[in-house]
């Protein structure tokens, strides 16, 4: 075993945990600095004496056993306490309250010449494994990739997939870190379906949560130092990243597994959950040096990986340089354009804790690229910021797993407004420079809500989580809908068939999808040839991007639909035409919530 103090954190992934050194012979690698020993206890080998780990330098405890290989169950206790998963556990085949097990960290790759998606050809969809095809598995996922490549979607982002307590959860209950959830299949399913996208072109992004852990089954506070007793937040316990004697060691074990993830999975990128709430106060930063560590083996290896922030609002430093002060990521989540959209059709509603205006929010949006700015350690406001960001590392949405979610009905934007709104919203999301995401059954109009489900087994848990969702969004109506604790709130959110869908509202996505890249391909989607004009009294926005060679424009009309009883009065549909660019004259004849694209080329 090598100095594991001195090893470069971009390879403690390699050691933590139950590694295989041959067919039956495993070495186990257990960071708990705080506690005296770490014993292994075999599952099937009752009344044998356990492994007793050495502890070395830095906190590791370390050992080998003989006679045992793949598939072998096992549980750490601390000091003599309860049997616990390891605490970078590869697999927990019968849940987080049950045995690691042993698995081979080995796969038949057929990736090696994959280098990835480029930032300006992404399009991503957003997707809840369990809730993405009617079996609910990596394997599943894997035979609905032609779906998406027909459709233009260039990668998929999968809804966090570390294990956590219960049949179901969105994910972001995560309590073992380093293991696939075991209710959607094995290690190798999962890679299996990496390899899959990587064979058709798709890129593959994962979500990890590292602002806090689950609430049931989390076990690392028992193991070391791993919870924080100065910081917390509103979901559950929050690491320790700023500890003046464990910091260090709590911060190694966390890039660990974002280097798990990228290196043993072949992941192209990592989106980091509400990156804001990840509290540090080091000098520098965890979500910094996290990205430092990534980017040097980026470099090494010559394998291309994504960084993607949800911040929530712009962050001016998320994706500066490191020599500026910045963390160096590749893009961010920005839900100003997504909210802004909605403040012009449901003026007055909010999905979310900031304030939105309508018509000018948006205008602002298009031009400037937000409207609220922050930083990881600096509070959070509304600016006016005078200069356009560059939005080609802005990633927007109509709608995604937190604004579908966080209704108390799980309703879908269309189902919110109409399919002739979100026509128009996603020819403005899909030809806008920033990167678009689209969220799993939205290009077909999904009729099946997508609603908050959790499988807590502790009673109190469960009324806690119901409890909390009312008052985490108290300014909507929690008297109707399922619980997030009834199976059925899950069962309900899985998006079933695109057959059964709306056919010519996924034409109308494909068709978007093909004119975005063909305008990427021809150079003239690009934010210097953008020239937005809006006319907020008429609810229009207009985005016209001007060559030398062409000129292209985006005509949108939104504007607040009639009772839902008269929607059918309104059968306008978005079309992509052949026209000469329109004056405002004949853009006022679009009706509400109606979209166009007119193409003109210029010789």
């Amino acid at each position: 075993m090598k100095n594991l103090v001195s090893l470069p954190s971009h390879e403690l992934h390699r050691y933590l945990g139950a590694r295989l050194v041959s067919e039956s012979k495993v070495e186990f690698c257990v960071w708990s600095p705080t506690v005296d020993c770490v014993h292994i206890y075999l599952e099937d080998r009752e009344g044998e004496e356990p492994l007793a780990l050495e502890k070395n330098d830095g906190g590791f405890h370390v050992g080998t056993m003989n006679g045992v290989g793949v598939g072998t169950r096992y549980y750490c206790s601390f000091d003599g306490g309860p049997l616990r998963p390891d605490p970078a556990s590869r697999y927990q085949p019968a849940g987080v309250h049950g045995p690691s097990q042993v698995v081979t960290r080995d796969f038949a790759w057929t990736d090696s010449d994959w280098q990835g998606v480029p930032r300006d050809s992404l399009v991503i969809y957003e997707l809840h494994i369990g809730a993405f095809t009617e079996a609910g598995t990596f394997l599943a996922a894997a035979g609905k990739l032609d779906e998406l490549i027909d459709l233009g979607v260039t990668a998929i982002e999968l809804m966090p997939v570390a294990d956590c307590a219960g049949r179901w959860n969105w994910g972001y209950d995560g309590v073992c870190l380093f293991a696939p959830n075991r209710n959607y299949g094995t290690t190798d399913d999962l890679k299996f379906l990496i390899n899959a996208a990587h064979a058709r072109g798709l890129a593959v992004i994962l979500d990890v949560v590292y602002n806090h852990l689950g609430p049931e089954g989390n076990y690392l506070g028992e193991s070391g130092p791993y919870l924080s007793t100065r910081h917390s937040t509103v979901w559950g316990s929050a690491p320790n990243f700023d500890d003046p004697d464990h910091g260090f060691g709590l911060r190694r074990f966390f890039i660990a597994n974002a280097m798990n993830w990228l290196e043993e999975y072949h992941f192209d990128g990592l989106r980091i959950d509400a990156i804001h709430c990840m509290k540090d106060d080091s000098d520098c930063h965890v979500v910094t040096e996290l990205s430092q560590v990534v980017r040097f083996w980026s470099k090494l290896v010559q394998r291309p990986t994504m960084l993607i922030a949800e911040t929530n609002v712009f962050d001016p430093e998320m994706l500066s340089p490191f020599a500026t002060g910045g963390s160096d990521f590749d893009a961010q989540w920005c839900d100003d354009f997504l909210h802004s959209v909605f403040a012009v059709v449901r003026p007055g509603e909010h999905l979310c804790h900031r304030r939105y205006e309508a018509g000018t929010d948006l205008d602002q949006t298009l031009r400037w690229g937000y409207v609220h700015e922050g930083t990881l350690r600096e509070e959070r406001g509304r600016v006016d910021p005078g200069v356009s960001t560059d939005v080609g590392g802005l990633i927007y949405s109509i709608q995604h797993h937190d604004f579908i979610g966080n209704h108390p009905l799980g309703k879908r934007l269309h189902q919110l407004t109409s399919s002739e709104t979100q026509r128009a919203a996603s020819a403005l999301l899909l030809l806008s420079p920033a990167i678009p995401m689209l969220f799993m059954g939205e290009e077909f109009c999904c009729e099946n809500p997508f609603q908050f489900f959790v499988d807590f087994g502790d009673h109190d848990l469960r009324t806690a989580v119901v409890e909390g969702r009312k008052r985490e969004y108290p300014q909507h109506d929690w008297s109707t809908g399922r619980l997030p604790t009834d199976a059925a709130a899950f069962h309900d959110s899985k998006i079933g068939s695109v057959l059964n869908g709306d056919v010519e509202m996924r034409a109308w996505y494909r068709d978007l999808l093909t004119h975005r890249k063909y305008w990427i391909g021809s150079g003239i989607l690009q934010q210097e040839n953008l020239i937005v004009d809006s006319c907020l009294d008429n609810g229009i926005f207009v985005l016209r991007y001007q060559s030398p060679v062409s000129c292209v424009t985006v005509a949108v009309r939104l504007s607040v639909l009639p009772h839902r009883d008269d929607v059918c009065e309104f059968t306008a549909r978005g079309k992509l035409v052949m026209d000469s660019c329109p004056d405002r004259t004949s853009l006022l004849q679009l009706l509400p919530n109606h979209a166009k694209v007119f193409l003109q080329e210029i010789t």
